[in-house]
């Protein structure tokens, strides 16, 4: 399908390019590559570079009409794409964060309740087996002390 519509167009763009060659050497160099009998009584080519330039500028503003209208269109468009995306983001982005913003709330309760019910007793008991150990060590290191003595000090006796 493809090949058949680059064929169509080829054929199509060759037959508009001999008709401008003809029309040009027509009416420029008098030949006659297309029969006088194939134009139209009311059309002739033109005779001049002003009338050249007269059909220039008709065309030149055609394409001038043809962008603004162009221009025009594509401003609605990019209008209508930026209310469709902020449409977008009121209605999805803004629950999103929401359940975002939830989400982080419970996650800092979680750690703070695994905090608060793990950590703390593990510090409690910790702090209390510390305490334990420092007072039994300064009890059995007692008469180390009261003889001058410190723990891993004491003189050799020979």
């Amino acid at each position: 399908m493809r090949f058949l519509a680059t064929v169509v167009s080829a054929a199509i763009l060759l037959f508009l390019v001999y008709l401008a060659v003809g029309a040009i050497a027509d009416g420029y160099f008098g030949a006659d590559i297309i029969p006088d009998r194939a134009v139209p009584d009311a059309w002739a080519a033109p005779d001049s570079w002003s009338e050249w330039r007269d059909i220039v500028l008709v065309l030149l503003g055609l394409f001038w009409v043809l962008a603004g209208m162009l221009a025009v269109v594509f401003i609605a468009a990019l209008i209508a794409l930026v209310f469709a995306v902020r449409k977008v983001v009121r209605e999805n982005a803004a629950p999103a964060l929401d359940s975002l913003r939830e989400t982080l709330d419970n996650v800092k309760g979680t750690a703070e309740f695994a905090g608060e019910t793990v950590a703390s007793p593990i510090i409690r008991v910790y702090a209390v087996a510390r305490g334990v150990r420092s007072g039994l060590a300064a009890i059995t290191s007692l008469p180390d002390r009261i003889r001058g003595r410190r723990h891993g000090r004491g003189r050799k006796k020979k």
